[in-house]
């Protein structure tokens, strides 16, 4: 990951402030703070916990706060575990619920809710700019 991330900034990390880093500020910036800021679950949250850990103590940067950065921070009740982060999200990827209502997700994403009226209803819509065309 790091060698296609490098690879990706012109061989430097990115500036810190930027870099994904905590879980809690990400889905704050994502969901109320920043609605510009368009994140997706990759596969890697459901399998992979070695994308969170910095374990070869990469220098990552300093935040304008001061924060120096390393580990993803998580949630709490991950109780800085990768590995129960990771294992935790499969069990709700798998779980029943989803499983029932995985339709309606499709249909956001790829289906009638994508565009139109039933966007607006479903309250699928974006800024213009972010559409192609």
């Amino acid at each position: 990951f790091t060698e296609h991330f490098l690879r990706l900034q012109g061989g430097h990390f990115d500036h810190a402030d930027r870099m994904f880093h905590s879980m809690a500020d990400q889905w704050a910036s994502a969901s109320e703070i920043n609605m510009a800021d368009i994140k997706e679950l990759i596969p890697e949250f459901f399998y992979l916990p070695d994308f969170l850990q910095n374990n070869n103590q990469f220098k990552l940067g300093v935040k304008q706060s001061g924060q120096e950065l390393g580990h993803v921070i998580l949630p709490p009740w991950a109780k800085g575990d990768a590995h129960e982060f990771i294992r935790v999200h499969r069990e709700a990827l798998e779980c029943d619920y989803v499983t029932s209502h995985i339709h309606e997700w499709i249909d956001l994403i790829f289906g009638y809710k994508q565009q139109g009226p039933a966007s607006v209803e479903a309250h699928n819509v974006f800024h213009h700019l972010f559409y192609e065309g």
